[in-house]
């Protein structure tokens, strides 16, 4: 019957039972819900409140509380009261009177009803159904008359999504059989549900994302009783397939699970499958951002394995490989690169240089290498994994796509900036397409991009992004995840390069107070939150406070990743910047000094860092009124972004500005007035004639032809950023 009906009957039968309402209307609701609009159910359900006095939510408690309680409540025994009063029954009794029938007129039938209780009741693929393994089965005619007087009856129902046809089985009729069947057919009827499954739940990471989603609901159901060796096995598939698509805590109960049935059940020993268990859930482990706990696995596990298996074993060089990660992530990256090496020379030897776990290895080498600053040799292993990766597994294959986003990452650290902005976007769509827009590899991607349009200084669009990568990975991973926390630190930078010093202090605060917890106080990511909260706390004019974070930040740096690292000198030069804006500006000299030096000797005169190092020298030099020097400076960084970035692109114009004004300090005013010239052309022309450099220009421009009596031009110049200025915002 329908709803309103439903209600109506429900109400009725509850008589004058006067406690209904007060907040019972929407259990009312779920009540008949559950209970499929069937009317001798509904009378049943009545009966019981009226009988007992209780009230639809305690009803609704106890029928949910478990499916043992709800059978009970609906094997119980009622009287109708507009029959005769020994006429009773219960509402079960109904479809055993059905089942009974189903079996005299269609065995066959009744078979196929037996084995779908056991499966989860909704969105049953026909395909598990037809190749369920019961004699005529395979038949398309037999399946179709067997199906057929299933639906006839009522007890299931056939949905129609896209071009599949998924079958539901009510809830009432699935409780029902579960009573009906004597204890050995359950057995008989739960292992054959159990081994339909097995046999046909998908048994390879290329099946996983296009079979899997409709099959776990299915080996959930089939597995939640069952102990012997084929649902452990499928248990450990389904642990497979959660990691596989990121669903990282699932796939922790699965591997839990299989872990605690081998441990209890006598049939199990810890044999080469025992191993591989354990290595999923250390796997999985590392993956939540439990680096210290997956440590503790691998190491255990090695320590187990490897002096009887040998160190070239697949189980050992797969753990070996997983514990180089962990080791990763904990900022460990000396012993990381030598736990890679020798897992790579294994798998070369063992597998070949070209197999998929020996690229895996491949790509986590070339990780650690762009973690130690190593950046050249890491974009050399990222390009060769992600090219035989593509034409081994091809251009969208989930571990290509890896590929793809590490080169992006290493070619932006080396300031390779639009380069890398066109990898992360290839990557990005290749990861939404083939793993939708919530996998933490997705999410990963999207939050590279964000970083690298936040190095090109297009802040909007990376506060945009990141924004989605922080949403994204709080609901995915949880807010204490150390991706959750990185997207926290890179929203942070991309506000302040908008300038919302405020907003920014907290977001690179809140970094700061999780990795502290999470990743300990010395860890480089750690380490990274205390750099960017100084550099904002400069920028609120925080001299004091910048300092001392920016001193501790170098400590760190020095300490745990020496210092040459590119960090280590980025730390330095935050500090030259600091003590610049306090008036210290010999130690601000020797500091820029110092990080162009590292610069120089690490990247090679011509990579951004190593100009930006120029310029700031140049900068505190003509603080101290070195201006000879300060002009030799600013010439190097020009010719350096001419050559590198071009002569149109925003920070060569900026560097064109920084020379003109030196040159005014000078006194070399025509040559300066030529400089400012440059720069405003091409500031209006990139960044528009209202853009708050372009205006900067444009007053620098007034100021040195003020300087060469040039005063009418100069004050018409002057009324010209004054119109400009008043139609627009102070902050762009």
């Amino acid at each position: 019957m329908g709803e309103e009906e439903a209600q109506l009957l429900f109400s009725r039968r509850l008589g004058s039972w006067d406690t209904i309402g007060g907040g019972e209307e929407e259990v009312m609701t779920m009540i008949l819900g559950s209970l499929h609009h069937v009317p001798l159910a509904i009378i049943g359900a009545a009966a019981f409140m009226t009988e007992t006095g209780t009230p639809p939510s305690a009803y609704w408690t106890i029928f949910r509380g478990s499916d043992e309680w709800a059978k009970r409540l609906l094997s119980r025994p009622f009287c109708e009261i507009q029959r005769e009063a020994d006429m009773t029954e219960s509402i079960l009794t109904t479809y055993f009177v059905t089942f009974n029938r189903i079996a005299q007129q269609m065995p066959i039938a009744a078979d196929l009803l037996r084995i779908i209780a056991f499966f989860d009741r909704q969105n049953i693929p026909e395909e598990l159904l037809s190749q369920c393994g019961l004699k005529g089965m395979d038949d398309p005619i037999e399946f179709r008359q067997a199906i057929g007087k299933l639906l006839a009856f009522s007890l299931v129902t056939a949905v129609k999504r896209e071009d599949t046809t998924l079958y539901e089985l009510h809830g009432l009729v699935q409780l029902s059989l579960q009573v009906y069947l004597p204890t050995e057919q359950l057995d008989q009827w739960r292992r054959a549900a159990l081994e339909v499954v097995s046999r046909l739940f998908p048994r390879c990471e290329n099946e996983w994302r296009y079979i899997g989603p409709a099959y776990i609901p299915h080996a959930l159901a089939v597995t939640k009783y069952m102990t012997d060796p084929i649902a452990e096995e499928l248990i450990f598939r389904m642990g497979q397939y959660f990691l596989d698509m990121g669903s990282y805590n699932d796939a922790e109960i699965q591997s839990r699970r299989c872990i605690a049935l081998r441990e209890e059940g006598k049939e199990y020993d810890w044999d080469e499958d025992g191993r591989k268990r354990f290595i999923l859930l250390g796997a999985v482990t590392a993956y939540q951002g439990k680096a210290t706990v997956a440590e503790h696995i691998f190491r255990n596990l090695l320590g187990d394995i490897e002096p009887s298996l040998g160190p070239n074993n697949p189980d050992v060089l797969q753990s070996v490989n997983y514990l180089a990660m962990v080791l990763r992530h904990q900022g460990k990256y000396d012993e990381s690169e030598r736990m890679n090496r020798h897992a790579l020379d294994g798998y070369e030897e063992v597998l070949g240089p070209k197999h998929p776990n020996t690229l895996t290895c491949v790509s986590n080498l070339a990780e650690v290498l762009q973690r130690r600053g190593r950046y050249i040799e890491s974009e050399a292993t990222n390009r060769h994994a992600l090219e035989i990766r593509a034409k081994i597994l091809g251009l969208d294959h989930p571990n290509t796509l890896i590929s793809a986003n590490n080169l992006a990452l290493v070619l932006d650290c080396q300031g390779k900036h639009e380069e890398s902005e066109r990898v992360n976007r290839h990557a990005l769509e290749g990861y939404e397409k083939v793993l939708g827009p919530d996998h933490p590899d997705t999410l990963s991607s999207v939050n590279n991009l964000a970083e690298v349009l936040e190095h090109q200084k297009k802040y909007i669009e990376s506060e945009k992004m990141n924004r989605r990568a922080l949403e994204g990975r709080k609901r995915v991973l949880g807010p204490d995840h150390p991706d959750t926390l990185l997207s926290v630190s890179n929203l942070g930078a991309a506000l302040r390069g908008r300038r919302s010093y405020d907003e920014s202090e907290k977001m690179n605060r809140l970094a700061l107070e999780g990795r502290e917890k999470v990743l300990g106080p010395d860890h480089p990511d750690t380490l990274v939150s205390v750099s960017n909260l100084a550099f904002v706390l400069k920028d609120q004019g925080k001299y004091d406070v910048s300092e001392a974070m920016n001193r501790r930040a170098l400590r760190g740096y020095e300490k745990a990743l020496g210092s040459d690292h590119p960090w280590t000198l980025i730390s330095v030069q935050h500090l030259a910047d600091t003590l610049r804006s306090r008036g210290k500006y010999l130690e601000s000299e020797a500091m820029n000094r110092r990080a162009l030096e590292g610069h120089e000797r690490t990247l090679g005169p011509d990579h951004q860092d190593t100009l930006t190092s120029v310029n700031n020298l140049a900068v505190v030099l003509e603080y101290q009124g070195k201006y000879d020097v300060s002009e030799t400076m600013n010439r190097r960084v020009l010719q350096g972004y001419e050559k590198t970035l071009g002569s149109d692109h925003p920070w060569t114009l900026m560097s064109v500005q920084n020379l003109a004004d030196t040159l005014r300090s000078r006194g070399k005013y025509p040559e300066s007035e030529a400089m400012n010239r440059r720069a405003l052309r091409g500031r209006e022309r990139i960044l528009g004639p209202d853009h708050r450099r372009t205006l900067v220009s444009l007053d620098r421009l007034a100021l040195v032809l003020q300087y060469q009596g040039k005063h009418d031009e100069s004050e018409a110049v002057m009324r010209s950023v004054q119109q400009r200025r008043s139609k627009i915002p102070d902050r762009p």
